[in-house]
């Protein structure tokens, strides 16, 4: 009997295999090899416009524009898709700029942000007629420089950086101690002063050739919850409000919130657990107390509480994009009037990435190596053909993903095992977790690994980078080719005298040969 269960919107377990969309994804590592990025076009599409109809719902007073962040998946088939959505674009860097322009975004919704922004990069981004967040003081003069020198008029919004005074529960960025959410903001390299950015924008209501046009902020992903996001617009409202009074009553064509919301099942920092020390601590001080009783009496003590220890991923669900919509207008359109701000005709602009890309996309990996230890503890170590190293954003997040064995999806969980990587580090991916009775060549599908993981991977060990794939119902392409070994290497200059070393020794003559 045919057995069917759905685990959300894009993936379901069919008769034991995962699904992702109508794809079999033991069939996609058949069909493309593994280890594997899959993305789901169907379900970037969705997030979409829940995203464009939540925050437009909430905010009847004017547009509302969804700029994705590139930086969390500037594939160029990816960024097509959310430009054929009629979406803009948050950019970083001058070659997310170029994924831009070539996807067909409207130039006037690419929001250039970041800090430093090269001279070069911001001659492109006036000649292309895009929005450029300014960011720190120095980028002023070349803004205005560029604008006269180019006969073109740049429209700037300055980046604001209030202080969340009304959330200090400690953010999620930092695992290693409760660190209050807005000292961790403050410290945050992006963002202007208030005092900065009045200053700014005195010079730039008088110059010609650069227009204000209205303000940015975005504090990222310190916490899941929508009181985050409450006392976030809280504070953005009263420094807008201050800061437009400073400026005569200025009144912003757009203000932009920024990104940082969670995904539903929200690995960020799940790694963590803040019990661990004392755990841990607890544990080595056993340990010496057992060492006078020697080594079977230790062992077989410590075994036992070895035994109890099991990592599991994030089960309670993050809030919804309807959710965070709902706090974030309602909060904007009660506080902005109070400081003389009016929200009619006034376009909100968000920028969600993770929260957007973020269950989108799987990651595939075969099993590759079992190592059972029997004494004196008891471990299994299962060894995949991935690596932390093609996970960058998500272990310097300290994620904890949800996981499925896509061949073995209906099979219960019987053993805990460690799921480590192929490379000479401890690439500890998944730690003492769950696992069904597993063997070499199952297929271990790592979940939520549509944002920042594969557009930050390394060639760590000169290891190839793995392929991305698209599919959209059944069908499945490839949207970034599997590396070859030699392109690793491809950037890679020889100086002549070293070259010239090598040639040498290839044609002495070797012992053999001599006389």
């Amino acid at each position: 009997m045919a057995t069917y269960r759905r685990l959300d919107e894009c993936l379901s377990v069919r008769d034991g295999h995962l699904f992702i969309e109508e794809c079999d994804t033991v069939e996609l590592v058949q069909r493309f090899g593994s280890p594997l990025f899959v993305f789901s076009e169907d379900q970037i599409r969705r997030n979409v416009r829940r995203f464009q109809k939540a925050f437009q719902e909430g905010w009847p007073d004017g547009p509302v524009k969804i700029l994705p962040a590139a930086k969390a998946n500037w594939l160029t088939a990816i960024q097509y898709i959310l430009a054929n959505e009629d979406c803009g674009c948050d950019i970083y860097s001058p070659g997310e700029l170029e994924v831009a322009l070539r996807a067909g975004f409207d130039p006037q919704f690419i929001s250039v942000n970041g800090v430093p922004k090269d001279e070069d990069h911001i001659y492109r981004c006036v000649q292309s007629g895009v929005r450029i967040t300014i960011d720190s003081v120095e980028e002023v003069d070349v803004i205005e420089r560029a604008a006269r020198e180019l006969g073109r008029t740049a429209k700037v919004r300055l980046r604001i950086k209030p202080a969340v005074s009304g959330f200090i529960a400690h953010t999620d960025f930092v695992p290693e101690g409760l660190v209050p959410t807005d000292i961790a903001a403050m410290v945050y390299k992006g963002g202007l002063t208030k005092d900065q950015v009045i200053a700014l924008g005195r010079r730039i209501l008088q110059m010609e050739g650069v227009e204000l046009v209205g303000f940015h902020q975005h504090h990222g992903r310190h916490h899941r919850s929508t009181r985050f996001w409450e006392e976030q617009m809280k504070a953005y409202a009263r420094e807008l409000g201050e800061v437009c009074q400073a400026l005569g009553g200025y009144q912003p064509q757009e203000i932009d919130i920024g990104g940082g919301f969670a995904i539903p099942r929200d690995p960020f920092n799940a790694a963590t657990d803040y019990s661990a020390p004392l755990e841990f601590g607890a544990l080595h001080a056993l340990s010496k107390a057992l060492k006078p009783l020697g080594d079977e009496t230790r062992y077989a003590v410590m075994a036992r509480l070895i035994d109890t220890l099991v990592s599991e991923p994030n089960q309670t669900p993050a809030p919804s994009i309807e959710a965070y919509a709902e706090a974030c207008t309602r909060t904007l359109r009660q506080e902005l009037p109070r400081y003389g701000i009016r929200t009619e005709g006034l376009m909100l602009q968000v920028e969600p990435g993770r929260a957007l890309h973020g269950n989108a996309g799987i990651h595939l990996t075969t099993v590759r190596n079992i190592k059972r230890i029997t004494y004196p503890i008891r471990w299994t170590i299962i060894v995949v053909d991935t690596t932390e190293f093609w996970f960058t954003g998500g272990r310097y997040e300290h994620h904890l993903h949800d996981y499925v064995f896509a061949n073995k999806a209906d099979a219960p969980l019987v053993g805990k095992a460690d799921i480590v990587g192929r490379s000479c580090y401890g690439d500890r991916l998944m730690p003492i977790v769950r696992i069904p009775e597993v063997q070499v060549g199952d297929i271990l599908a790592l979940l939520d690994t549509g944002a920042y993981q594969e557009v930050s991977m390394s060639n760590f060990n000169a290891m190839p980078r793995p392929a991305s794939v698209l599919v959209t119902g059944d069908e499945a392409e490839v949207i970034r080719r599997r590396e070859r070994q030699e392109e690793v290497f491809q950037r890679d200059v020889i100086p002549a005298r070293l070259q010239a070393f090598v040639d040498r020794r290839a044609f002495a003559p070797t012992s053999a040969t001599k006389g």
